[in-house]
């Protein structure tokens, strides 16, 4: 009879493996990522006061929040924001013209990331023209956040210098390969999500070159890349990559479309762009 149970126990055990039962289940989260125009209301041209409360409102629906251009109004991010963590980038700069920091803000519905890094590129280009990029301490924020039971995932924010002069265009490929070597010696084999602005223009060729020479040099594929009538320049991406033990695969994702106030004004002068992720076990 102990023989029995014992057979019945292992061919319980082989078809459960077989089928995938007792597997870890499939689970899904979201991400945002968003240029919220965060500067200065003399700078930005209309008024962040109003627009913020909005903002975080309706981003409040999103599990994972990467936000760009988080300068002037960080108190109201944390005011607005439902999420257990909020997490801010690199340190101060320059506060005075309404510039803070990196403007890296990530949101979180786990309450503490495993891993967070932090670096400014020290590369730019522009202090009182090609978009003034050198006034703020662009670079990237990461963080390992849990997503469900046994799932982490890197999740990797970042802005990028603007312009399109020459000097804009080596700013980012020097940010770019700081970025791919960081991701390669924090993230070697995991799962990740990259988002930001990346001010890499779809349509221009030596741009879009240089964001797919990225793309491939960090394993990854572009999970949205979303134009839209309204917003004829493609600079914010989602990436996305599976690692060794998790899959990771696109359900849906484009542009948010709710980012727009009673008189349908966005938000921002960025689109918000979405995408809902499953993973899974390998």
């Amino acid at each position: 009879m102990r023989r029995a149970r014992t057979a019945l126990c292992g061919l319980l055990a082989w078809l459960a493996a077989s089928t995938g039962a007792g597997a870890e289940p499939e689970s899904e989260f979201s991400v945002l990522t968003y240029n919220t125009h965060g500067l200065s209301a003399w700078i930005a041209g209309d008024d962040p006061e109003r627009r913020f409360p909005l903002l975080l409102e309706r981003s409040n629906a999103y599990d994972v929040v990467l936000l760009q251009e988080d300068f002037a109004y960080h108190e109201l991010v944390r005011k607005h924001a439902s999420h257990p963590l909020v997490v801010r980038g690199n340190g101060p700069a320059w506060s005075w013209l309404g510039f803070s920091g990196s403007g890296l803000t990530v949101l979180a519905r786990t309450p503490s990331p495993r891993i967070q890094r932090a670096r400014a590129y020290g590369h730019c280009h522009g202090w009182l023209s090609a978009a003034n990029d050198c006034f703020a301490n662009k670079g990237y924020l990461m963080l390992r956040l849990r997503v469900a039971d046994g799932v982490e995932i890197d999740v990797w924010n970042t802005h990028l210098d603007a312009g399109i002069e020459n000097g804009d265009h080596a700013a980012r490929t020097v940010q770019l390969d700081l970025l791919a070597a960081d991701i390669a010696r924090e993230s070697r084999g995991r799962a990740l999500v990259v988002g930001g602005d990346f001010n890499t223009d779809w349509a221009d060729p030596r741009d879009r070159a240089l964001l797919e020479s990225f793309v491939g040099r960090i394993g990854a594929s572009i999970a949205v890349n979303a134009s839209h009538q309204r917003w004829p320049q493609r600079l914010d991406y989602l990436l996305m990559r599976s690692g060794t033990r998790i899959a990771l695969d696109l359900v849906a994702g484009g542009i948010a479309e709710e980012f727009i106030d009673s008189e349908g004004v966005s938000l921002s002068d960025h689109p918000a762009l979405w995408g809902r992720f499953r993973v899974s076990a390998r």
